[in-house]
């Protein structure tokens, strides 16, 4: 049987700077596959993730994201396909501070109609979806959600960016970090939810961590010195 791929890239190069970060001859992912990337800082693992997503200028023989070749399409199209169908936990979270919580969480649903009718076909509305994924990320007090971003603690904060990633159903989760102001508890309450999330709906998880005892939970490890023949040669980005 064929494999479907959500992510098939071949000798992918990105510069910064004039130095080469990234240096990949080929990397594989499977559609619905759970993958923990990790590495020492500096090997490469946020710029990939931000290569996946179509944020960065990238030079490739190949860069098919979800059977879309990046390399072949407008930027804007790239742009869309990533409203439409892609969760990012970022690593500085990029929550908007004056807008509450509930509100952070529904932006992909303002971005993308597709996200949206996503929600409402498995949902009564957006905002219940919201508070759903809040309740299985262990958010206590739901009145919270109310409150504005910068009012909460960093590892709320991040929970927040987490349900905001993966509300409407994205078929490409990117998680960078998502948990590094969080305790063990609660980290393993988020990777719980985002390995349960993405098996049931099918979609691919990608996910950088340095918490070893998350490793155990996805299907696949991948180390960044083993794909990016770069990383040791940048030991500090």
């Amino acid at each position: 049987m064929n494999k479907t791929l959500a992510v098939d890239i071949k000798d992918l190069q990105v510069k910064i700077k004039e130095r080469t970060c990234l240096d990949i001859p080929s990397l594989e992912i499977e559609e619905g596959e759970t993958v923990v990337l990790f590495g020492e800082n500096g090997a490469g693992k946020t710029t990939l993730l931000k290569a996946l997503s179509g944020l960065i200028p990238v030079k490739a023989s190949c860069l098919e994201i979800l059977g879309q070749d990046f390399l072949s399409i407008p930027q804007k199209k790239i742009d869309q396909l990533r409203a439409d169908y892609i969760g990012y936990v970022f690593q500085n979270l990029y929550l908007i501070p004056y807008l509450t919580a509930l509100e952070n969480i529904l932006l992909p649903c303002g971005f993308s109609r597709k996200k949206k009718e996503n929600v409402l076909k498995s949902s009564i509305s957006a905002e219940y979806e919201a508070y759903m994924l809040m309740a299985r990320l262990k958010f206590e007090d739901p009145l919270r959600l109310r409150h504005k971003a910068d009012q909460l603690s960093k590892g709320l904060q991040q929970r927040v960016a987490v349900a905001r990633a993966l509300i409407g159903g994205p078929k490409l989760i990117l998680a960078d970090e998502p948990t590094s102001a969080m305790g063990s508890y609660s980290k393993k309450i988020v990777y719980k939810l985002l390995i349960e999330y993405a098996k049931e709906h099918g979609s691919t998880l990608i996910c950088i961590t340095h918490n070893k005892e998350a490793d155990r939970y996805f299907d696949r490890q991948v180390n960044m010195k083993d794909i990016n023949k770069s990383a040791e040669s940048n030991p500090l980005w």
